[in-house]
C-alpha cells in the first residue's frame, strides 16, 4: 500500500464505519473525555477521548454506526522510582495523557513502551520523545515507523524479549509472532498477572494490517502463546479491561472465522460478496468497534486463506 493509504491504516481502530451503518453527519451518542480507571494496585489505564464515527465526531465520511470509539488504551505501571508507560495515543492527545498520568503519580515517566506502530496508538511518540523519555519497541515496530514514515522512530529496540526493572517492578516486553501486524509485543506486569496486548486483543473482532506484516493465520498461534503466560486481566489495545476467559473465547472464535473464510475461497465466492456471506453473527462480531476496518481488507484475508489451504 502507498504511503498515504499505509498511514490510513494507523488509525484502523479509531475511525471505523461498521457495516451497514448509514451514512450521516449527527449522532445521538455523546462524546466523553479521556479517564483513568484502576486496574490493580500501582496499575492504571486511561481510556478516551470518547467520540461517535471517529474522533472528532461524524461527517460524510464517517459515518454513525451507532458506538463509540477511542484511541488505544494506554497503560501506566506505578512505582516508587517512576513510571512505566505503554503507548501515548494519537499526538493531539499526549497533553492530556500526561495530565493523566500526573494524576496517578508524582514520580516522571523513565520509560513509554510501544505495542505496535499504529498512530492511535504511538503517534504521540514524537512528542514524547521531545519530553526527553525513553521509548523502548520491537524492531519491526521502528522499521514500521520508519517504513511509514512516522515520527518518533524509537531508539531502542529489542528482538524476542525485554525486561525493565523500575522501583522494584517487572515489565517484560515480549514478542510471540505475527497477528494485527508483525510488530505486536505483549506487555507483561507479571506481580500483577495483567498483560497489555496491544490490538492483538480487542474489545471488537480482530483487524489484520497485511500491509505491515498482519497475518489472520499465525494471529491464532500468537494468541496460543500468549495464553502460556500466567494472566488474569488484560488491558486490550482498545475497550474495556478483559480477563483471561475473554481471551480463551476469542481464539475458538478467530478459528471460526478463518475456517468460514476457507470455505468461502473453496467455493469461489465473487469479491464483492464475501462481506455478506462471512458469518459473523453468532461469534459477536458483525457490529463491533473494528467490524468495518476489517471489512477493508476482507479480499486479502480470504488470499490469505486461499494461498494457505
Amino acid at each position: 500500500m502507498r504511503t498515504t493509504l499505509a498511514l490510513s491504516m494507523l488509525a484502523v481502530l479509531s475511525l471505523l464505519v461498521a457495516r451497514g451503518a448509514t451514512q450521516t453527519t449527527t449522532s445521538k451518542l455523546v462524546s466523553a473525555p479521556m479517564r483513568v480507571e484502576q486496574v490493580k494496585p500501582n496499575l492504571y489505564v486511561i481510556r478516551g477521548p470518547f467520540d461517535p464515527c471517529a474522533p472528532g465526531g461524524c461527517s460524510a465520511r464517517n459515518a454513525d454506526d451507532g458506538l463509540l470509539h477511542e484511541p488505544g488504551d494506554v497503560a501506566v505501571r506505578v512505582t516508587p522510582e517512576g513510571a512505566i508507560v505503554v503507548d501515548d495515543k494519537f499526538v493531539q492527545n499526549v497533553p492530556d495523557v500526561m495530565a493523566r498520568v500526573k494524576s496517578v503519580t508524582s514520580q516522571p515517566i523513565k520509560y513509554l513502551l510501544n505495542s505496535h506502530h499504529h498512530a492511535d496508538h504511538i503517534g504521540g511518540n514524537g512528542a514524547v520523545m521531545d519530553l526527553g523519555i525513553e521509548i523502548i519497541a520491537h524492531k519491526n515496530v521502528r522499521e514500521n515507523i520508519l517504513k511509514n514514515k512516522q515520527p518518533g522512530a524509537p531508539r531502542l529496540t529489542f528482538t524476542d524479549q525485554e525486561a525493565i526493572h523500575l522501583g522494584g517492578a517487572e515489565v517484560r516486553m515480549l514478542y510471540f509472532g505475527r497477528g494485527h501486524t508483525n510488530g505486536d509485543t505483549v506487555i507483561f506486569f507479571p506481580d500483577l498477572r495483567t498483560v497489555h496486548t496491544g490490538d492483538l486483543v480487542i474489545d471488537g473482532m480482530p483487524v489484520i494490517d497485511y500491509d505491515n506484516g498482519g497475518s489472520a493465520i499465525e494471529f491464532v498461534t500468537t494468541l496460543e502463546k500468549l495464553m502460556a503466560l500466567d494472566f488474569d486481566t488484560i488491558i486490550p489495545g482498545h475497550g474495556r479491561v478483559l480477563t483471561r476467559d475473554d481471551v480463551r473465547a476469542y481464539i475458538p472464535k478467530l478459528k471460526t472465522m478463518n475456517d468460514r473464510m476457507r470455505d468461502l475461497a473453496r467455493r469461489k465466492v465473487p469479491d464483492d460478496q464475501l462481506s455478506a456471506q462471512l458469518k459473523l453473527d453468532d461469534i459477536g462480531w458483525a457490529h463491533t468497534v473494528s467490524t468495518g476496518t476489517f471489512m477493508r481488507s476482507i479480499v486479502r484475508y480470504r488470499n490469505e486463506l486461499a494461498a494457505a489451504r
